[in-house]
């Protein structure tokens, strides 16, 4: 694993726009909101040669409500595994005696804390940050996250403190694009943030009954199954006229979200059956060629008498994807969980999987055995070979004398025929018709 930096502070001092201008990319959303950030968002920095992890957190904050105690707690969390923490303050609010508890119990983790006075929106002077060496810091940065200003300095420091403590830190140059990105999507309140949170074992997530909690793409680095994964939790994916801006710009990171990743879980309430919109998701996903699973959540509270009911009209419902599994779940009990990490496992191995040009020609010589196309005149198209040109998704080109007149029908048969041989379960299949020459 990289080694972590974590980004902390109160709410609304720039932690997030700081966090995006490390990464190089609006990944956090940033609005001039109060507690915009909830959840805790990851991404992999290279600077000076060395790669690292940075984390932006939700805002710590002294109100004593439930939503506000649990930020504080997965804060703390996040606190606890990095190796570097980036305390964020406000230039322009000055130092507040919230800054001075949090950086009372910064001392008390035993980690390194850079302090980055944030909002000093043209190059300083140093006596401008003077006030913030109160904290006890021994190195305070003035920075202005929007425009850049000292951001440089901060990372210059951050990575001379981890190549002066490699040896400590294990695995810093980890090769992130390695590891199959999974992510959790579906309509608000289906349960997705619960699943990941009995997944890992951990409340990372934060979760909560009102429906649209989770506002950014969070994301972990995890192991299933001795399988290197990054597990990705969304927003909900929801079409209204009514919405904020925060839930359409959530939104849109969730679909975002979706098109960077490799395999999907979408997660459907039991309770509610699978809507046109769940439809519309599967479909989407689909189309960009991502792997699929659907978790059938919240399987608790259908009655065992209903259950197989149930099952064959979802089927009915998703008849135009019948390759995609559908695992009942329930997040709660931990029901199903286990299965479901085993599919996608499995969807996993098939989405990476290549066909070895000996088994390729086996298989396609028994197909044509089998069926040959027709054109519309009624003569036999010549197919010449095929061969398997990508992974992730796996994407199979045949070379023929006539690609036009192929038709729809036997491109089926032949995706239809390598899943019944190979399997696939659970990944879209492309086949290509070719001239050859």
């Amino acid at each position: 694993m990289n080694a972590l930096v974590a980004i902390v502070g109160r709410p609304n001092v720039g932690k997030s726009r700081l966090f995006n201008r490390m990464a190089s990319k609006r990944k956090s959303i940033v609005l001039d909101l109060i507690g915009t950030t909830r959840d805790t968002i990851y991404d992999t920095v290279e600077w000076n040669r060395i790669c690292f992890d940075i984390v932006d957190t939700g805002g710590l904050t002294e109100e004593k409500n439930n939503i506000h105690f649990r930020i504080n707690k997965r804060v703390e969390a996040v606190v606890k595994e990095a190796s570097v923490v980036i305390l964020v303050c406000d230039y322009k609010t000055g130092v507040l005696p919230y800054d001075a508890e949090i950086s009372k119990w910064l001392k008390k983790t035993g980690k390194p804390v850079f302090a980055a006075v944030n909002k000093i929106d043209k190059p300083y002077e140093p006596s401008a940050v003077a006030d913030f060496y109160q904290l006890g810091f021994q190195d305070v940065f003035g920075i202005s996250a929007e425009h850049g200003y000292g951001v440089d300095q901060v990372m210059d420091a951050v990575t001379d403190y981890l190549k002066e403590h490699a040896a400590d830190l294990k695995g810093m140059q980890e090769d992130s694009s390695l590891r199959l990105k999974l992510v959790f999507a579906g309509k608000p309140n289906a349960g997705k943030s619960s699943m990941i949170n009995y997944i890992i074992g951990n409340e990372i997530m934060l979760v909560d009954d009102q429906p649209g909690t989770t506002r950014d793409a969070v994301e972990l680095k995890v192991e299933l199954n001795k399988k290197p994964m990054i597990l990705i939790d969304t927003a909900g994916l929801k079409k209204s006229r009514s919405s904020t801006a925060v839930e359409t710009i959530a939104s849109i990171n969730a679909k975002t979200a979706v098109q960077r990743a490799d395999i999907a879980v979408l997660v459907i309430d039991a309770s509610q059956g699978v809507t046109g919109y769940d439809k519309k998701l599967v479909s989407m996903i689909s189309e960009q060629g991502k792997g699929c699973i659907i978790a059938l959540n919240k399987w608790d509270v259908i009655r065992r008498e209903q259950r197989s009911v149930l099952l064959k009209q979802i089927a009915g419902m998703l008849n135009f994807v019948p390759y995609v599994p559908v695992v009942p779940t329930s997040a709660l009990t931990g029901e199903g969980i286990k299965k479901l990490i085993n599919v996608v496992i499995n969807v996993a191995h098939a989405y990476e999987y290549r066909i070895s040009t000996a088994e390729l020609n086996k298989f396609f010589r028994a197909a044509l055995d089998e069926h040959q196309p027709i054109s519309s005149n009624g003569k036999l198209i010549k197919l010449y070979y095929l061969v398997q040109t990508a992974v992730r998704p796996p994407v199979f080109v045949i070379f023929t004398n006539n690609r036009v007149g192929i038709k729809e029908n036997y491109s089926r048969f032949i995706v239809n025929r390598i899943r019944d041989v190979f399997g696939f379960k659970g990944v879209p299949v492309k086949v290509i018709f070719r001239g050859k020459g």
